[in-house]
C-alpha cells in the first residue's frame, strides 16, 4: 500500500483498499508515517473515507476529520451512519457549525439528545423500511434500489401509514415470493426496544432472539431506527471492560498521563486503606490471646482469604444477574447462601482437622479447642461472604448506583474486618484468654 499511495495512483489506491475490510485498512495505517496517511486521505474520496474512519476510535476519527476543510468534512460526515456520525462529531471543534450544515441534520440532533445508556444514543438509520400494502414486485424493485445505501440487509423493517414499525421481512423471503401478493402476506411479527430503554437491556434483548439487527421506536411505536450486531457487540464490550474496572477499583483506565492516572485512583486506595485500618484496630484488641496462642496467627491469612473469594465469586454472579434480571439476581440470592454454607462447612472440617494436626505437632496444650475455632470461623466467614456479595450490589442498585462500584477489594476489605472479629472473637471465648 505504501509504493501505491507514494505513486498518487488514486485509482489503484482505491481498487487495492476496495477490496480490504475498514478495519484491516485502519490496522495498516499504523505502519505509515503521518505524511503518508496525510497523502492517503487526499487520494481517496469522502465516501471511502467516511467507510474507512467508521472503525476506529471517535477521538482518532476527529482528528483525521479536523485536518480537512469544511466542505469534505461535512462530505465525510454525511457519509457516516447516524450513530457513528454521532460518536465523531462531539470531538470536533466545529460541532454545532457542522451538524446545522449536515443533511441529516435532525436526526444527528435528536441522538444527541439521548443520554449515554439509552439505545436511542446508538441507533443506526442504516436501514429499509417497506409501507404495508405494497405488492412484492414494487416492494423487490425498493429493496434493490435502496440496497447501496446500507450495509445490513438480513431484515426489511415493514411500517404502516403512520410510521409505526408492523414487523420484518427476511431477505430471502421476499426474493423468493412470487407477485401476485403484497408484503403483509410475508411480514412477521418482531421484538423492537424503545428509544429510552436501557441499552444493556436492549443488547440482552437481542441475544436472547438471536438478531443480527432490532427495530427501534419512539413512545408512539413509530419506527426511527435500528440496533445493530456490530453496535451490540462494541456496547458489550464497553460495559464488560467498565465493569471489570469497577470491580478492580480502577475509577477510569483510559487517562493516558502518569501523574493523572495515579491521581484518579489514589481517592479509591485511600478509601480501601480508610477501610482496613479496623482490620489493625480489631487485631490490636486480640493482642493477648495471639500471644498466648502463636498457632492462631498461622491460620489468620486462610480465613480471611476464603471469605473474600466466595464473596468475589457471588459478586461476579450477582452483577451478571442484575445486568440481565433484576428480580432473578433476589431469587438466585437464596441458592448463593445455601452454597455458602456448605461450601463453608466442608472447608472448615478439613482445615480444622489440619489445624489439629499442626496444632498437636507443635505441642499446643488445647489441640482440639484451637482446630474447633479455625471450623467454625472458616465455616461462618465462608457463609457470610455470599450474603456481602449478594446484598451491597442489590442495594446499590435499589439506591439507582451502579452495583458495579461494589468492587471487589471493597467486599473483601468489609469481609476481613468480619473474618478478624469472628475468628479472634470465638479464640478468646474458647481458649479462655482473657
Amino acid at each position: 500500500m505504501r509504493e501505491i499511495i507514494n505513486l498518487k495512483d488514486k485509482k489503484a489506491l482505491f481498487e487495492h483498499l476496495e477490496k480490504m475490510h475498514p478495519y484491516d485498512i485502519v490496522e495498516a495505517l499504523k505502519d505509515l508515517t503521518a505524511a503518508e496517511q496525510d497523502l492517503l486521505y487526499s487520494l481517496l474520496p469522502e465516501e471511502e473515507i467516511g467507510r474507512i474512519i467508521a472503525y476506529m476510535e471517535p477521538e482518532e476519527a476527529a482528528d483525521v476529520i479536523d485536518d480537512f476543510e469544511f466542505e469534505i468534512q461535512k462530505n465525510i460526515i454525511n457519509a457516516l451512519d447516524l450513530d457513528d456520525a454521532a460518536d465523531i462529531i462531539v470531538h470536533l471543534d466545529n460541532e454545532k457549525e457542522l451538524i446545522d450544515a449536515l443533511e441529516n441534520e435532525a436526526g444527528i440532533n435528536k441522538v444527541l439528545t439521548y443520554e449515554e445508556d439509552e439505545v436511542g444514543a446508538h441507533m443506526s438509520d442504516g436501514y429499509i423500511d417497506l409501507v404495508l400494502g405494497m405488492d412484492i414486485k414494487a416492494a423487490t424493485k425498493k429493496v434493490i434500489r435502496d440496497a447501496g445505501e446500507v450495509d445490513i440487509l438480513n431484515h426489511i423493517f415493514i411500517v404502516d401509514e403512520e410510521n409505526r414499525f408492523k414487523g420484518t421481512v427476511e431477505l430471502r423471503d421476499l426474493v423468493k415470493t412470487k407477485a401476485p401478493a403484497f408484503i403483509d402476506d410475508i411480514t412477521e411479527l418482531s421484538p423492537y426496544v424503545l428509544d429510552t430503554d436501557d441499552i444493556e437491556e436492549a443488547v440482552h434483548k437481542m441475544k436472547d432472539y438471536g438478531l443480527y439487527d432490532m427495530a427501534v421506536v419512539n413512545e408512539k411505536l413509530q419506527l426511527i431506527g435500528i440496533l445493530t450486531i456490530d453496535d451490540a457487540i462494541d456496547i458489550y464490550h464497553e460495559e464488560a471492560v467498565d465493569d471489570f474496572e469497577k470491580l478492580s477499583a480502577l475509577p477510569d483506565t483510559s487517562t493516558k498521563g502518569l501523574l493523572e492516572s495515579a491521581a484518579r485512583r489514589l481517592p479509591w486506595l485511600l478509601l480501601l486503606l480508610f477501610l482496613s485500618m479496623p482490620i489493625a484496630i480489631a487485631t490490636s484488641r486480640f493482642e493477648e490471646v495471639i500471644t498466648s496462642v502463636a498457632v492462631l496467627a498461622l491460620f489468620q491469612p486462610l480465613i480471611l482469604d476464603a471469605g473474600g473469594d466466595v464473596a468475589s465469586q457471588t459478586l461476579a454472579v450477582t452483577l451478571r444477574l442484575l445486568a440481565k434480571d433484576r428480580e432473578k439476581a433476589l431469587k438466585n440470592g437464596g441458592k448463593e447462601i445455601m452454597a455458602g454454607i456448605l461450601n463453608g462447612i466442608a472447608l472448615g472440617i478439613v482445615t480444622g482437622l489440619v489445624s489439629y494436626i499442626i496444632s498437636r505437632a507443635m505441642g499446643v496444650q488445647e489441640p482440639f479447642n484451637v482446630s474447633l475455632v479455625v471450623f467454625i470461623s472458616l465455616t461462618l466467614t465462608v457463609s457470610t461472604g455470599p450474603i456481602f456479595g449478594l446484598f451491597i450490589p442489590i442495594l446499590l442498585d435499589k439506591m439507582n448506583i451502579d452495583p458495579a462500584v461494589a468492587s471487589s477489594p471493597f467486599i473483601t476489605t468489609l469481609i476481613d474486618i468480619t473474618s478478624v472479629i469472628i475468628y479472634f472473637g470465638f479464640a478468646t471465648l474458647l481458649l479462655g484468654v482473657f
